[in-house]
């Protein structure tokens, strides 16, 4: 290939990847902000039942004081109708009651019709705020067919602009991400499983020379390896379970991610909230691992670095892409940590090997999100993981 020809190839991918990358950030910010008028949304619905305890029970009170403002305005007519019978103190006195019941009474109705305002305008809010989300719900699944037409029509250029030099960085990244997961199973076999084992060995010997001399003190080391056992089956349980979660492939993405969260809350003692919005099916597999993969590390990570006690996974798995947003409000970090850090990096590199996109944004003292979308379609040349 000429230079010129080299140079007309890259220019044209360069062009390629800033259309197609804006489309992603304009359904990005979109999705963003749908979420937050949903969460609008919900906080208004949570204030109108809070207004509608409040205007049930100023109605009571409105109607309570009007049978006692009617019956004052009485006992001051009848009073003063017969002022020669009562004396100036009984006069006054009904007076000054009939008044204070009248002002009670208009207070409270003053207080009945706001709340009547309020609850009207927030339902009106609230129904802007309901049709909103549906057109952008309606804009956003645009947005998706355009982005796949585009990545679709556009497929056999962008393979053709590929240099030999990119296939090589990725080859190099495959080999780095898998030595790096030998590695930390070694490191999880040798910690966990390996070490129980050799307790057991010592253990084992003990109890040979106990069986002729203390039956209590054996019962006690057999207690003990049983307790030994059991806790080296779960680590080696959890380690397969890492390496491949079988309920992955039988019960899928959405079970799968529940099961993690719940081993989250009862092990950490932290508040995983869990919302999905769409579960249309994943019909590949490399996809489905990569969305629970990239799920399960920004939770490991939050529940490691982040110090938050609550955080929020939500999922939207349509026809054509997987959105999935991680959020906790721990202490958050700086750029150069997220440089430094192993499991972002390999977060990145998932997503784009498979043309997808991930957003880290975090803050100090504001916690962390991680914004994926991948394109939920088959992946060429696909082999079982």
């Amino acid at each position: 290939m000429s230079k010129k020809g080299s140079a007309y190839d890259i220019g044209m991918k360069k062009v390629l990847d800033t259309v197609i990358s804006s489309i992603q950030n304009g359904q990005d910010e979109m999705f963003t902000i749908t979420e937050n008028i949903r969460q609008e949304c919900e906080n208004a619905k949570i204030e109108l039942e809070e207004i509608r305890l409040s205007l049930e029970r100023v109605m009571k009170e409105v109607e309570v004081l009007s049978i006692y403002e009617k019956n004052s305005r009485k006992k001051l007519s009848v009073v003063s109708k017969h002022f020669n019978k009562n004396s100036e103190t009984d006069i006054k006195e009904a007076y000054e009651e009939a008044k204070n019941t009248q002002v009670k009474l208009i207070l409270k109705r003053e207080e009945e019709k706001a709340l009547i305002k309020k609850r009207n305008d927030i339902e009106v809010r609230l129904r802007r705020n309901t049709e909103t989300v549906q057109k952008a719900e309606t804009f956003i699944n645009k947005m998706t067919s355009v982005m796949d037409f585009l990545v679709s029509d556009l497929k056999n250029v962008t393979e053709k602009i590929n240099t030999l030099e990119g296939k090589h960085d990725i080859g190099m990244k495959i080999i780095k991400a898998q030595e790096e997961e030998r590695r930390r199973i070694a490191r999880d076999i040798h910690d966990g499983p390996a070490q129980s084992l050799a307790s057991l060995v010592v253990k084992s010997e003990i109890i040979s020379k106990l069986a002729d001399k203390n039956i209590d003190l054996m019962k006690d080391e057999v207690s003990s390896v049983k307790k030994v056992l059991k806790t080296t089956l779960r680590d080696i349980r959890r380690i397969m379970y890492d390496l491949r979660p079988t309920s992955l492939d039988d019960l899928g993405l959405v079970a799968t991610i529940k099961r993690l969260i719940s081993d989250i809350e009862y092990e950490k003692g932290i508040d995983v909230d869990f919302t999905v919005m769409n579960e249309e099916e994943i019909t590949s597999p490399l996809i489905r691992l990569t969305a629970f993969r990239i799920v399960q590390e920004a939770l490991n990570n939050a529940c490691k670095y982040s110090q938050s006690k609550r955080i929020a996974v939500k999922l939207d798995i349509n026809k054509n892409t997987i959105v999935g947003i991680v959020q906790d409000w721990g202490i958050g970090f700086n750029s150069e940590q997220e440089k430094s850090s192993f499991g972002i990096g390999a977060m990145k590199e998932r997503v784009q090997l498979l043309e997808g996109k991930i957003n880290i944004d975090s803050k100090i003292g504001k916690g962390t999100k991680v914004m994926f979308s991948l394109l939920n379609r088959e992946v060429e040349h696909e082999r079982k993981y």
